[in-house]
């Protein structure tokens, strides 16, 4: 009676140890949680660079060990659990074990974001490294003080009846219920209960281990060195889909709304018998800028080449082009487009009827430049409206020497000038300057031609905005 009473005793501290432990491990799993979520975030660039994104995702992968180191400090020190002063592992030992599990979370999250299947297989990774890593420190912490062999009960270990565990009907249900969820598109509950499983089998297949092999410090901290670099890995892979994914969905988002703007413009064209220019409009017109005077110079040596290999200096580039004002479903103006001189600063054009109007701004390099020189462009325009209307910039370079004319899309940027907060008095010009960043791995390796778009955030325009392109800046590599 005395032995067993024992044993009860050894197995009631082991289990209140290792309910504290899970405890712990979850705090710091949360909080790591926590600060992936509101940091892990994808690059700008469409096309960022191999060690950008190693570093991004070593920063990522170190923010969560911290945080959930943090997390399970800050559950310790306040705490009145019981086991806390039976809890004779120290915290950087636990911590090490535990941080095999959490560096998992940004990559998880990231996948999640997406939403992609491969959060489910990630997340399960990390939690059952997590429950093995975990499992591995608690029996080396408070093993069991059984009784002496002369104080066993004659034939104890014979007739002593085998409890059931439903470990394995819990595991084999998480699973499949995962599964279902995966099939069913729910990635965030799919890589729940995946990870809860996964867990759960990490924990139960570390249970049998002999205190031989229960792990110390120094072989956590060996383990340490190849799963850290494996999370940083996968880490950069979930950027790299994440960066490829947002791409496709920016795409299908701009094919989306041309075919919306398509069928728009079918269907008003079907109301109205009356043609797309109105009464007394034109179909689409053409501002040119108004050629300054010239000035009596030297002859200087023609350029061949634009940035050519040597060049420090940026490429400054005065806006001489023409401003394409046309209405859908046509994407550039037609051949009896109506041709003047003027700035939209200075012009008032409008839509006579319900389409909306898109405005282009169109600059010939004259020579090409390759892709592989510039490694930025800068967009200095002047804004003069008068209401505050956001409008957002988006560049395109284009090679018009190569067949179909592929293009380049560099993004768009809000110009603050038309926002509320940054809204000056009518009359007073704004000058503001744009940066866009100019990817080297591309699908065209040369342009000639530079094209700005000027696009209202609050949906289609009927009146062409006041704002005028004055110059490029062209910055070498």
């Amino acid at each position: 009676m005395q032995s067993q009473k024992v044993l009860r005793t050894c197995d009631e501290t082991r289990r209140s140890a290792e309910s504290f432990a899970c405890i712990l491990a979850c705090a710091g799993l949360l909080n790591a949680l926590i600060a992936a979520v509101l940091l892990c975030r994808l690059p700008q660039s469409g096309a960022p660079s191999v060690f950008g994104l190693l570093v991004r995702a070593a920063l990522y992968v170190s923010v969560a060990a911290i945080a959930g180191a943090a997390g399970s400090w800050l559950y310790w020190s306040p705490s009145s659990h019981p086991s806390k002063l039976n809890f004779p592992v120290s915290m950087v030992r636990f911590d090490l074990a535990c941080i095999e599990g959490w560096v998992w979370v940004p990559a998880v999250v990231l996948l999640v974001a997406e939403p992609s299947p491969a959060a489910a297989v990630v997340a399960a990774i990390g939690a059952g490294m997590l429950g093995m890593s975990l499992r591995e420190v608690i029996p080396s912490t408070l093993p069991l003080q059984s009784p002496s062999s002369s104080e066993r009960e004659l034939f104890a270990q014979i007739l002593q009846t085998q409890t059931f565990r439903s470990h394995g009907y819990v595991i084999a249900i998480l699973f499949y219920t995962g599964g279902f969820a995966l099939h069913d598109h729910s990635i965030s509950m799919a890589s729940a209960l995946m990870a809860f499983s996964a867990f759960l089998f990490g924990w139960e297949s570390a249970s049998g281990e002999s205190p031989a092999r229960q792990t110390d410090a120094w072989r956590v901290a060996k383990r340490l060195g190849w799963v850290v670099p494996l999370a940083i890995l996968v880490t950069v892979w979930a950027l790299l889909d994440g960066v490829a994914h947002r791409a496709r969905m920016e795409a299908a988002d701009v094919a989306l709304a041309s075919e919306n703007s398509r069928e728009e413009a079918a269907k008003s064209a079907a109301k109205k018998a009356n043609s797309t220019s109105g009464y007394g409009g034109y179909e689409s017109i053409i501002l040119w800028p108004p050629r300054l005077k010239k000035q009596i110079t030297p002859p200087l040596p023609l350029r061949t080449e634009l940035l050519a290999p040597g060049t420090s200096e940026p490429l400054v580039i005065r806006f001489d082009g023409a401003y394409w004002y046309f209405q859908p479903p046509e994407t550039k103006p037609g051949p009896t487009a109506h041709q003047a001189l003027g700035t939209p600063l200075s012009a008032h054009i409008r839509s006579n009827n319900s389409f909306p109007l898109s405005m282009e701004a169109h600059q010939n390099l004259g020579s090409a430049i390759r892709l592989s020189r510039c490694r930025e462009i800068e967009v200095e325009i002047e804004n003069r409206e008068s209401e505050a209307t956001a409008v957002a910039l988006a560049v395109l370079l284009a090679d018009s020497t190569a067949p179909g004319k592929p293009k380049l899309y560099l993004g768009q940027q809000v110009l603050k000038t038309t926002l509320p907060d940054h809204f000056a008095v009518l009359g007073s010009p704004n000058v503001e300057t744009l940066r866009f960043e100019i990817p080297s791995p591309a699908k065209i390796r040369k342009f000639d031609e530079i094209t700005v778009m000027l696009l209202p955030d609050a949906g289609p325009a009927l009146v062409g905005p006041k704002i005028a392109v004055r110059q490029f800046q062209l910055f070498p590599r």
